[in-house]
């Protein structure tokens, strides 16, 4: 009896090391992932069949948030103020070669002084949107879930994986004429990685995203009311109203290939893709009458070079992105609108981590280049800026028994270096709207914040609590329109 309890408090023991051990492990390996000192291939590829790469561990974790947003820096058809609260579960599971990842979130948001805004998100590229005279607070509720799964090599060569996002919404402003909607986002993506040698791999994948939103405004009291049915970054039509329907259908095909190499410290992806996502937008439910048709064009692209290792090593990461969208009105039976943005981004990354001090040390630097210009062919409306910025970071870690702490202060500033605004046939959208976004983007600013957090291990349950804190300021420099825009966010995590 005392020999078969002391196996059974050895093999405890052993348990409760390999648990320590196996938590500590999957936890540095988050880390590394989330300091970017090991590359995140798939969100590098958006191939779902690279999940099955060593770099992600197993584990799951449960987090709670709570996100505030303040200040008038803001485009003019978004919120003066945002207070959210969501909750997320999630995790990778390894069962027979086959990997799992998965994730469920649900949001509660509170938007106060959206004003002109009749639909969820008004500057999702799609000009044709409702908006009204009025502005109010808004309540919305979103819940979004994915699944991504990964198969074992096939024929010693392949891999497979699907991708299946799934993402619905509802919301309405809670003065008259309380426009109210409802959203849905389904998105299959298929994908195959082949290993070409030891150190090579190529994949495709590609990607279906069906989007659905449902809009209605109801039964009001204020005859002073009126609806703008834009249809450009300046062309409307406008009316007084008692009920309406509208309702958006969409479509988004993407393509996407990359080529992947990686030696004992040495790391080079290659990824590009094109996109094309179609939208149109339907008025009425009894005689329903087609507004508009909007398309959009997107191709990029994206190389990252990585050397060394999660201990010590530098990486540069270089994105490209061309976006073209077009509005065609069904009245003018003709292209009424028009944009493009043009977005090139990098981040140069070094690091070195202290074994003996269990520290790390890390910078980076993110610059980024960014060219957009909208177009309205009835009011001849066109303007165009080029931003220019970048941001500094300072990544520091330290561990202390069963403590790690981390902190990440933060600089950057964004400037203007060229912008130009014509308008030929002023209306009150072109004077309430386009002239204060035109403003919006042409306005120079500096950000800085810190994120702060600590992380509590608990060996004995192979647990992990983590609290973090961000908060971030942008300050609008020499604008008589704007001045600022704040932001934090807390959480509250376990990781297991």
């Amino acid at each position: 009896m005392l020999f078969e309890m002391k196996n059974g408090l050895f093999v405890l023991a052993i348990g409760l090391s390999v648990a320590q051990t196996m938590a500590q492990n999957t936890v540095d390996s988050l880390r590394t992932l989330q300091d970017n000192r090991e590359v995140n291939i798939l969100d590098a590829t958006a191939n779902p069949a690279t999940l099955h790469s060593k770099i992600y561990p197993q584990y799951g974790f449960a987090t709670v948030e709570v996100k505030g947003i303040s200040g008038n820096f803001v485009r003019p058809m978004e919120a003066a103020s945002s207070n959210a609260l969501g909750i997320e579960t999630g995790g990778i599971k390894r069962f027979n070669g086959w990997i799992f990842k998965t994730l469920f979130n649900y949001k509660k948001q509170y938007d106060t002084q959206i004003a002109w805004s009749g639909v969820n998100n008004a500057y999702e590229g799609n000009p044709f949107v409702w908006a009204d005279s009025s502005n109010g607070n808004w309540e919305r509720d979103q819940i979004k879930a994915s699944i991504n799964v990964a198969s074992p090599l096939i024929f010693k060569k392949l891999t497979a994986g699907l991708s299946i996002d799934y993402d619905i919404g509802s919301g309405a402003r809670l003065t008259e004429p309380k426009p109210f909607y409802r959203q849905r986002y389904i998105a299959l993506q298929p994908g195959f990685q082949w290993q070409l040698t030891p150190t090579k791999t190529f994949g495709v994948a590609g990607k279906a995203h069906f989007l659905k939103e449902e809009n209605e405004l109801g039964f009001f009291g204020n005859n002073n009311v009126l609806l703008y049915r834009l249809r450009g970054f300046g062309t409307f039509s406008k009316s007084p109203f008692v009920s309406g329907e509208r309702k958006r259908d969409g479509l988004e095909m993407q393509a996407t290939a990359h080529y992947a190499q990686q030696n004992d410290d040495y790391q080079v992806i290659f990824s590009a893709f094109a996109a094309q996502r179609d939208e149109e937008v339907i008025e009425g439910i009894a005689i329903p009458q087609t507004t508009g048709y909007f398309t959009e064009l997107r191709f990029g692209g994206n190389v990252v070079l990585k050397k060394g290792n999660a201990q010590k090593g530098v990486s540069v990461a270089v994105a490209f992105q061309l976006k073209d969208g077009f509005a065609d009105d069904v009245i003018f039976n003709a292209e009424s609108a028009s944009y493009s943005e043009t977005l090139l981004s990098a981040d140069f990354n070094i690091w070195r981590s202290d074994l003996g001090k269990n520290a790390l040390r890390q910078f980076t630097f993110s610059p980024i280049l960014r060219l957009t210009d909208y177009v309205d062919q009835a009011t001849q409306t066109q303007w165009n800026t080029t931003n220019v910025g970048g941001v500094v970071k300072y990544n520091w870690r330290k561990s202390v028994a069963n403590l790690h702490f981390q902190i990440q202060p933060f600089a950057g500033y964004y400037s203007v270096v060229q912008s130009d605004f014509i308008n030929r046939k002023p209306n009150v959208i072109t004077k309430e709207l386009i002239t204060p976004d035109y403003q919006y983007f042409t306005s120079n600013y500096a950000q800085m914040g810190v994120t702060a957090s600590l992380q509590i291990n608990q060996p004995r349950a192979a647990i992990v609590h983590a609290i973090s804190v961000n908060a971030f300021n942008s300050l609008v420099m020499g604008s008589p329109i704007f001045n600022n825009r704040n932001n934090f966010q807390l959480n509250y995590s376990i990781i297991f």
